[in-house]
């Protein structure tokens, strides 16, 4: 029986989401893409639909999110990172989290003033449940 995908990242372009497919398949990790078409076709999406996700089989979460905390210890010249705990969600207390970017007020105060005055916000959302909060 085939293994299940399971989401182990989030990006807001396709191009960042490659990058992360590209390392994965360099250690043997069949990686793949959800929702790359319709964010490549119009950018905007990308929040509404969650960015680009990558996603691996079920058998090769471990290793994946292994290889990408490695690369992530790479990036800080080796300095030790702790290990990342888990938000609890408030409505099912699942540990199953993961950071959004809330870009909205940001684009539409681009629409309306023609540029970006409100920043990104970071919200928290519970892959099990869909519940979002803010962090």
């Amino acid at each position: 029986m085939p293994d299940g995908l399971v989401t182990i990242a989030s990006y807001g372009t396709p191009f960042e989401a490659n990058l992360v497919r590209s390392k994965l398949d360099a250690f043997g990790i069949d990686a793949v893409l959800a929702d790359e078409c319709a964010i490549g076709a119009n950018w905007l999406w990308s929040n509404a639909l969650g960015g680009v996700k990558v996603q691996v089989p079920e058998s090769q979460v471990e290793e994946a999110r292994r290889i990408l905390q490695t690369e992530e210890n790479d990036e800080q010249g080796g300095q030790e990172i702790p290990p990342a705990t888990a938000e609890r969600c408030p409505v099912c207390g699942s540990t199953n989290t993961h950071l959004l970017i809330d870009k909205r007020g940001s684009f539409l105060t681009w629409l309306v003033l023609g540029l970006p005055v409100l920043p990104a916000r970071f919200k928290m959302a519970c892959t099990d449940c869909g519940h979002k909060s803010k962090v």
